[in-house]
């Protein structure tokens, strides 16, 4: 089967990420979309003429998908992903795929299990700016990374996604939502499986039970250390919706990545300025480009179920560490 031949079908529309998947994804090749808000499931629907429902179970059942992306609150993630498993449908799903580790293991265990392919948009590994770093940009073993992430003020989830602002839905916060991203690729850049949790600290600063600052302090399995800052703090404008600042240091120099440059200052050269993008909405319709490409070859997801349990199970720790 070609990818443009996968009828696809879209779950929990009215998730923030959905616009940046419609990016990329054949529009024609949608053949239904659920949400619990019926207006927001319609409004989608018509926009791409095909099947509205507000029961995705319902969904499944009468319009059998080859293919489906999944979006929901988090903590409905873990019962979702498991009745897709139970199908046997191929799927992706936004992080963080539940509300501990423990739930995403299950998922894991039993995808595995029955062979349901399941990718999972850590959208940097997808990125020509984290491959290029990896395979030609730095030089030097990695010693230390420093990852600061800060988006906008937490009210703007209350249009669409309310259950993000709070814990008993969410699991926490922007080091839930933002930081489980830059766990990731820290562990891709240093190749490692796992890392220390040295410390945490957690912000609250709105009204909302969910962190809205958070810095922790990592050691990954291959040595280097990791801070990473993440925050719902960021006074958005119609131009700049975020900041986003990576420092990373080598053996051979030091990297600083902000405002889609990276500056790479090594040891004994002369200082260059390389235009490299550092804004990861562009690579969600690269991520759904490449997640069917893989399901149709039967090529294994470049973030499956096992990074998504390897993070989850640091974020678990990193939550842990800051309630002490």
């Amino acid at each position: 089967m070609k990818t443009e031949e996968l009828k696809l079908a879209l779950i929990g529309v009215s998730h923030w990420h959905v616009p940046l998947y419609l990016m990329e994804l054949p529009k024609e090749a949608v053949i239904a979309v659920s949400d619990p808000d019926e207006k927001i499931a319609a409004d989608f629907a018509g926009r791409l003429q095909c099947s509205c429902y507000t029961d995705w179970r319902e969904l499944l059942d009468k319009e059998k998908p080859d293919f489906v992306f999944a979006f929901a609150p988090h903590v409905q993630m873990n019962e979702m992903a498991m009745e897709l498993v139970a199908r046997k449908i191929p799927f992706a799903m936004e992080k963080p795929m539940g509300m501990g580790a423990q739930e995403v293991k299950e998922v894991e265990e039993a995808a595995q299990k029955a062979g349901v392919f399941c990718a999972i948009p850590f959208v940097w590994r997808y990125s020509d700016t984290v491959n290029r770093l990896k395979e030609s940009l730095l030089h030097g073993k990695i010693l230390h990374m420093s990852y600061k992430f800060v988006a906008g003020p937490p009210s703007r989830y209350l249009a669409t996604s309310k259950w993000m602002l709070n814990k008993a839905t969410a699991g926490g916060g922007c080091m839930t939502n933002l930081g489980v991203h830059f766990i990731d690729m820290a562990m891709y850049l240093t190749d490692s499986k796992d890392a220390k949790v040295l410390a945490s600290s957690y912000q609250y600063g709105s009204e909302y039970d969910i962190e809205t600052y958070a810095t922790s302090l990592l050691e990954m399995d291959n040595g280097a250390s990791l801070v990473l800052e993440t925050g719902y703090a960021y006074p958005m404008d119609d131009v700049v919706k975020r900041e986003n600042r990576w420092t990373i240091v080598t053996e051979k120099g030091y990297y600083i990545l902000a405002d889609n440059c990276l500056e790479a200052r090594e040891f004994g050269k002369e200082t260059v300025k390389i235009p490299l993008n550092t804004d990861s909405d562009v690579y969600y319709p690269r991520f759904v480009e490449t997640t069917l490409n893989d399901f149709v070859n039967g090529t294994r997801p470049r973030a499956s179920l096992r990074e998504m349990a390897a993070v989850r199970d640091i974020l678990d720790r990193m939550n842990a560490a800051a309630e002490k």
